[in-house]
């Protein structure tokens, strides 16, 4: 199995991550400076760019793979879309007011940027991936929902090791945005951390147990867990 995740950093997802936390810490809870207007037009520039991108990916892997020795039908080439790593606004259990989504959650965004990028962004990326790996013959693992309950900043989970060490069940999955003063910090920013990493592991290997071909999609059932993970036909 070859699995392809790829196509964020050419849609500007850095970018996109700097502008929100821009906005929310330079604008007031009762006229919140939203990022969604300059967000949107720059993904919707990049998306073209990016999906060809994808698609010259897996022109050199099916050409690696054919100088190897291999047939198409030698191997399973799956496309996977992003996990979100926030919630939606409703779902964040720090104040969109004050400080605290900064300085202790590292989610740094208002409510409305959240929902946005949730139900809006992560679904027009994962749309469009899966429309290119259709079109190149390849699987698509959507897990656009894989992280849901356990994100970074969400009301059913909690930063690892704040309560009792770090808990797969209930501990969040990615990492928070970070401030740069430690190493490594921005580029770990909102990416999966040990658990969320277990997590998609787990979406591959149920993904290995069905037969070769189709387009799946990986869920998470919160507080379970990891191995919690569930693999449903799209």
């Amino acid at each position: 199995m070859v699995v392809l995740s790829i196509g964020g950093n050419d849609l500007g997802f850095q970018d996109i991550i700097i502008q929100c936390t821009i906005s929310w810490s330079t604008s007031p809870s009762w006229a919140p400076n939203l990022c969604n207007d300059d967000v949107q037009p720059l993904v919707d520039a990049r998306m073209p760019a990016a999906m060809a991108g994808v698609d010259a990916s897996i022109d050199a892997i099916r050409s690696s793979m054919a100088g190897a020795g291999y047939t198409d039908a030698d191997y399973r080439l799956v496309v996977v879309s992003y996990p979100s790593p926030i919630p939606r606004g409703s779902e964040i259990r720090f104040s969109e007011s004050g400080w605290s989504r900064l300085d202790t959650g590292g989610c740094p965004f208002w409510d409305a940027a959240d929902t946005r990028a949730r139900d809006s962004l992560v679904d027009q990326n994962a749309a469009n991936l899966r429309s290119v790996a259709a079109a190149n013959g390849a699987e698509f693992l959507d897990q656009r929902d894989a992280f849901q309950g356990n994100e970074n900043c969400s009301v059913t989970a909690d930063r690892p090791g704040r309560r009792g060490g770090p808990n797969p069940a209930t501990s969040e999955w990615t990492r928070w945005v970070g401030t740069g003063i430690l190493q490594g910090d921005i580029q770990e920013s909102v990416h999966p951390n040990a658990f969320g990493q277990q997590a998609l592991g787990r979406c591959l290997d149920l993904l290995w147990g069905q037969a070769p071909g189709g387009e799946w999609t990986c869920t998470n059932t919160p507080n379970q867990g990891p191995q919690a993970m569930n693999l449903t036909g799209l």
